[in-house]
């Protein structure tokens, strides 16, 4: 499984080239013409994966960490004001809601990293094979 660490936290996706539509074209023109891939520039397609997918997990990462601390805030706030407890009831659910939504970006997470991990294997060995150059993931 790969591992990375991020400094920061980011909640928008920067795309490759600036637009969805470029990164989608810079994509395609990395991978060539023909089906069997065979025109693919695999290092080069290898760094746009890897530039693609940390900025993906980047953003879901900031955004989980956010998710968990105000549901933290909100638990919080909550016991402070247990003497109203409309208030209370209110404040315990937004914290609730708040850690089901981080828990859900979890899992997103997990399965985004796992395709990760599938997608850059089979790049490297493509790497190997054409090239005989043997990289890491990291």
């Amino acid at each position: 499984m790969i591992i990375r660490n991020f400094e920061g936290k980011k909640y928008r996706r920067t795309y490759i080239g600036g637009t969805k539509e470029k990164e989608f074209e810079i994509f395609l023109n990395v991978q060539g013409t023909k089906e069997d891939n065979s025109e693919c520039d695999w290092l080069e397609y290898r760094r746009i994966f890897t530039e693609y997918f940390n900025d993906k997990l980047h953003v879901l990462l900031s955004w989980k960490t956010l998710m968990l601390e105000l549901s933290y805030f909100f638990l919080i706030l909550s016991i402070l004001s247990h003497k109203n407890m409309f208030l209370f009831f209110i404040l315990i659910g937004i914290g609730i809601i708040l850690q089901i939504m981080g828990r859900i970006l979890s899992f997103i997470i997990n399965r985004h990293s796992i395709n990760y991990d599938i997608g850059l294997s089979i790049t490297l060995s493509e790497i190997q094979k054409q090239t005989g150059f043997q990289l890491s993931k990291n």
